[in-house]
């Protein structure tokens, strides 16, 4: 205890010294700290790369690929364990990263934006020879008239060019700048925003959005979705078609949506169609067969009246469907089969032979699932007493497997993007243009140099090309100036 009080005072010690040195207090050291961090390049890096790896960590946990590295490396078992358990996309660490890199980019922002906006608002106007010597394109005019008639017919050209001229005289000389589209500099503070939004929107997804892969609905009943939803969906009717192998060929779920006791949808859904309703969506992700069932006790007491799906398979025979019913008050569990699917397999099961419209059923014990007695094959509506149970095939149905997902983030997302092409096209379609010029008397005559500021811009290098051919027009040609020339400036 006294190891950590004395360094906290030597860290309170160092922050005191610091802050005397630079007149602030401990206080605005920290913030400063604070901010200096949030405004890193290489904590943004960091970040950036530790956002990169979770995702990869997300994504490969819904492949094959990590139950195959304990077949090279055994040790790592219960590695892979934990991260097939590790729900990324909705876990804390994920959350914190994005609100990191949130912050960070809110910061960088406001701190760009003073300096930003005083280079619209009051841009530097005197410039140096050795800026248009440097400066590539440049060029030079030598004109017969007086300096004051030259500065007023190029700035009335420039301004006849849609850019905006301020002028300052300084030794004798005058110095011109002149821009246009000066605004479009502000298209980033959108961009920014939309990288925001899109940080926010991810975090509201992942810790008030869920997905539930497999959502069983037999036809005729309905499911409460939860998570707080408050929907309810009843399949009215599942519909199948299979071509002359068996496989199938194309399925749909009709269904109703109920937010509560309200119907809010009826819609059919299909692999390319999901049903959506606010920021919930239903896909549709599989189908099986259903049974509807009713088994009593040895006194004719109904145990379960109702659906069992059979989303499994034999593994006597892998095209054979398979369910499970726990009767847990019983201490038992039936164990299921119907016929298999596909019109060229075998239609035993192991030695019990099915045909369409048939089951089978086994009694096993629920804790050591231990078979109790022998099965049997049930047809539909027929009864048949197993180890002491009433139980009834009353008819065969299908189910459907739906996935849903549900992203409240969405309509962030969505206005993240309208923001984004809003700030791509301010950026992109109104750049900023820039052009200096210099005006001075030179003997008998008057100089002109010109020049923009777009070095790595061939779009504006090509408007102040566009721009110099007006100049000329009424000044006469122009030359190279600069590195590329041997004028001297």
């Amino acid at each position: 205890m006294s190891t950590a009080v004395e360094r906290e005072a030597r860290v309170a010690d160092v922050l005191r010294k610091r802050a005397g040195r630079s007149g602030c207090s401990p206080g605005a050291v920290v913030v400063d700290r604070i901010w200096r961090f949030f405004c890193s390049v290489r904590a943004a890096a960091y970040e950036i790369v530790f956002l990169a790896l979770l995702v990869l960590v997300g994504t490969l946990k819904g492949s094959i690929i990590p139950a195959q590295i304990p077949r090279y490396v055994p040790a790592l078992e219960p590695l892979v364990e934990q991260w097939y358990a590790f729900d990324v996309f909705h876990s804390l660490v994920f959350s914190l990263t994005l609100t990191l890199l949130a912050v960070a980019i809110v910061v960088c922002t406001i701190n760009r934006a003073p300096g930003l906006w005083d280079a619209i608002a009051h841009p530097t106007v005197p410039t140096t020879h050795q800026f248009f010597r440097t400066a590539a394109p440049a060029a030079a005019l030598r004109v017969a008239e007086p300096s004051d008639v030259i500065t007023a017919d190029l700035m009335g050209l420039l301004k006849a060019r849609r850019y905006r001229v301020l002028s300052e005289e300084r030794g004798g000389e005058v110095h011109v700048y002149a821009d246009k589209h000066r605004f479009g500099k502000l298209g980033t503070f959108p961009f920014h925003l939309a990288l925001i939004l899109v940080l926010i929107g991810g975090i509201v997804g992942s810790e008030f959005g869920f997905r539930e892969p497999n959502l069983a609905v037999t036809e005729g009943t309905t499911r409460d979705i939860g998570r707080g939803t408050g929907l309810r969906l009843h399949l009215e009717a599942f519909v199948d078609t299979y071509d002359e192998r068996g496989q199938p060929t194309a399925y749909r779920s009709d269904v109703i949506l109920y937010d509560g006791e309200r119907e809010v949808r009826r819609q059919s859904i299909t692999v390319n169609h999901p049903l959506t309703y606010g920021h919930v969506t239903f896909y549709q992700s599989g189908f099986g067969p259903a049974a509807v069932l009713w088994v009593t006790d040895p006194g004719g007491v109904m145990l379960y009246e109702g659906s069992v799906d059979f989303p499994y398979r034999s593994r006597a025979n892998p095209d054979a469907p398979a369910g499970l019913l726990d009767l847990p008050t019983q201490g038992v569990r039936l164990e299921l089969f119907f016929p298999n699917l596909t019109l060229d397999a075998t239609p035993e099961i192991g030695d019990i032979k099915l045909r369409p419209g048939e089951l089978y059923a086994q009694v096993r014990d629920l804790r050591t699932n231990q078979k109790i007695g022998e099965g049997a094959v049930i047809g539909q509506g027929d009864a048949v007493q197993l180890a002491g149970l009433g139980v009834r095939f009353v008819r065969e149905r299908r189910f459907t497997v739906l996935q849903v997902a549900s992203n409240p983030g969405i309509p962030i997302l969505f206005a993240a993007s309208v923001l984004l092409v809003f700030g791509l096209i301010v950026t992109f379609a109104f750049p900023h243009r820039r052009v200096r010029a210099l005006v001075a008397e030179a003997g008998a005559e008057t100089e002109v140099l010109l020049a923009p500021l777009a070095r790595r811009d061939w779009g504006g290098q090509r408007d102040f090309v566009q721009t110099l051919a007006v100049i000329e027009r009424r000044f006469g040609a122009a030359v190279p100036y600069g590195r590329r020339s041997h004028v001297d400036g």
